[in-house]
């Protein structure tokens, strides 16, 4: 089985209102620096109890990951070639920050070795960006022109819908210019208020804000899936074959190794993260992990939280594969109730959530496991 690498980096120029992800806010190169040179002594400390060990996803994440410099990059990934199997035709994701934009670095990651860029733009309208305290300038188009312009690499957009302020005009507008350019994968994410974060603080969602939520929920979806993007996840649009590999693993229950600090794993069937604060995790020699112990209920949460998410959803006999049991006759129930209610579909011996279902995926995945939490 081909496995993914996930590499965590926590660092931001300045974190944005909404976030909620383990990251600090950094201006000194040397801490970078620091925090690589431990991620390569954890990768050490994994590696060695494993022998060729083959690899067909690397994926940086944050944080801001392009904050780290090509040289960076290729250090890290030069490392990871030497003591993994590195398959044909990898995939090998940054997410990039639209500040950080520029001909020099787009290809320098490329000489590194990154072939799949997420551009976070989160909105193109600057007025939406600063009503969720997005960090960074306002955006400058003649830098996404040069992101979708140049060559080498798989073009991802990362945008949120159903902010504060925003109408159907606002959204559609965001998402016809950026589907001129044809990235080839979009991820459309509605936004989540965190009450622990800034925005959380000054903004309290109501039941108005909801419904706009929904419905430019809705509009999201007609719309990309009316520009030829498959719909094959919750969030997550792509032309045909272009599907996101690394996190695809997430859904499917492949195994996928994550390093740094605030990073989680799923190997062996066992889930664990390293929760060791940024300065403990750059001064340590030894590396601490926090395992998740499941049980037959724990899997069964598990398997209706992530399988529900995919457009192809799940059949009964994955479930039993995951869970080492039949689907439990209260989820069942269940099951046939959101049926009628059309909120899941049964087609092809397969449950996935209807059109209707997927903005309340989180109320629907709570019915079914209820009894289970």
């Amino acid at each position: 089985m081909k496995n993914g690498i996930y590499m965590h980096i926590p660092f931001c120029v300045k974190k944005c209102d909404y976030c909620s992800f383990y990251s600090i806010a950094v201006s000194d190169n040397n801490i970078i620096d620091s925090y690589i040179a431990a991620l390569l002594r954890e990768i050490d400390s994994i590696i060695k109890s494993y022998k060729n060990l083959p690899v067909d996803t690397i994926y940086f994440g944050g944080g801001t990951p392009s904050m780290l410099n090509p040289k960076q990059i290729m250090r890290i990934l030069n490392f990871i070639r030497e003591r993994f199997v590195i398959e044909p035709d990898p995939e090998i994701t940054i997410e990039m920050n639209p500040n950080d934009l520029n001909y020099d670095r787009l290809n320098g990651y490329a000489d590194a070795g990154i072939n799949r860029i997420v551009l976070g733009v989160q909105s193109l309208n600057n007025e939406m960006r600063k009503n969720i305290g997005r960090s960074g300038d306002n955006i400058n188009m003649a830098d996404i022109e040069l992101f979708f312009n140049s060559k080498g690499y798989i073009k991802c957009i990362d945008i949120m819908a159903g902010l504060p302020g925003e109408s159907k005009s606002i959204l559609l507008n965001d998402l016809e210019t950026i589907t001129q350019y044809r990235p080839e994968h979009i991820s459309l994410y509605l936004l989540s208020v965190d009450e622990d974060t800034p925005l959380g603080r000054r903004f309290y969602p109501d039941d108005d804000f909801e419904n706009m939520q929904a419905d430019l929920w809705g509009v999201a979806i007609d719309f990309l899936t009316g520009r030829g993007y498959d719909h094959y996840e919750i969030s997550n649009y792509a032309l045909p074959g272009f599907e996101a590999r690394h996190n695809s693993k997430y859904w499917n229950f492949t195994p996928y190794y994550g390093f740094g600090s605030g990073a989680h794993s799923f190997v062996n069937g066992t889930r664990y993260s390293n929760k060791m604060s940024i300065s403990d995790y750059i001064v340590s020699e030894e590396f601490k992990y926090d395992f998740d112990v499941y049980s037959e209920k724990g899997r069964i949460v598990e398997f209706i939280m992530t399988t529900l998410r995919r457009k192809i959803g799940f059949s009964p006999d994955e479930f039993t594969a995951v869970t080492s049991v039949p689907i439990p006759e209260s989820i069942l129930t269940e099951l046939n109730r959101l049926i009628i209610e059309d909120m899941i579909n049964f087609n092809n011996g397969r449950y996935s959530l209807s059109k209707n279902g997927i903005y309340y995926a989180d109320s629907i995945i709570y019915r079914l496991t209820e009894k289970f939490l």
